[in-house]
């Protein structure tokens, strides 16, 4: 089992590769992130996540990449360090709420593909209806080539209803956002996709949101801002209860 300072290191070279999505080499980590040992240490511990399979090296000698492990791995870390005060909101986010709790949810979904830059897509259980906004935020940050995978990112946005009219089976009210990388969402089947999803408590019916991005995706800024509107969504239904 690896320690704390070789999980810190595979965090760092996947926040590395997030950030300027080239491979990273243990000199770049060495020097950035000093972490008090030398290079080849670095290296070896590289390997190390290499061998098990969070990280992959496409050359050999060359830098590493995350593969859907690691990302997963970085996703459940930012989850369980994430911790915010239910008082701490900007007025941003009461706004948001304000904007669903009033049903005006095909806005609230307009919003969040707007603020988070990805494509996002609501579905409302009680009415069976489905809403979806943002593809061209997905295919601008998608760093794809091939016909064949445009063409599967293309096809998961036509099935989109169909896999969206499922989720009440397969995603539960969640306490937190679910994260999904590449082919295990549950909603998208392309190997360049993360998904994010999450339910809310609307009157005591729910509403779903998924928010799809590429794998290449700022996950500490994308979970932090479902939490915040989580919360507060959980606030307001502990308000009207009492």
């Amino acid at each position: 089992m690896f320690d704390d300072r070789t999980f810190k290191i595979l965090e760092a070279a996947i926040q590395e590769f997030i950030n300027e999505g080239e491979p990273v080499s243990s000199k770049k980590i060495a020097e950035k992130y000093k972490f008090g040992v030398k290079d080849a240490t670095i290296r070896s511990e590289l390997n190390a996540l290499t061998e098990s399979g969070f990280l992959d090296q496409p050359h050999t000698s060359g830098g590493r990449v995350p593969t859907d492990k690691g990302y997963q791995f970085l996703a459940n870390k930012i989850m369980e360090d994430f911790f915010d005060s239910v008082d701490n909101f900007h007025e941003h986010f009461n706004k948001m709420m304000a904007i669903l709790e009033n049903d005006r949810w095909t806005n609230f979904v307009d919003k969040v593909s707007e603020d988070m830059k990805l494509l996002s897509a609501g579905y409302k259980n009680d009415k069976n209806q489905i809403y979806k906004k943002g593809l061209d935020e997905l295919f601008e940050k998608l760093e794809i080539n091939s016909h064949d995978d445009f063409c599967q990112v293309a096809k998961d946005f036509e099935m989109l209803d169909e896999k969206l009219e499922k989720l009440p089976s397969i995603i539960e009210k969640t306490e937190l956002p679910k994260i999904f990388i590449g082919k295990k969402s549950p909603i998208t089947q392309s190997e360049h996709l993360s998904v994010i999803i999450d339910s809310y408590n609307l009157n005591g019916n729910r509403f779903y949101l998924a928010v799809i991005g590429p794998k290449r995706m700022d996950y500490e800024k994308n979970i932090k801002y479902l939490k915040k509107l989580k919360v507060k969504n959980q606030k307001l239904k502990l308000q009207k209860e009492n």
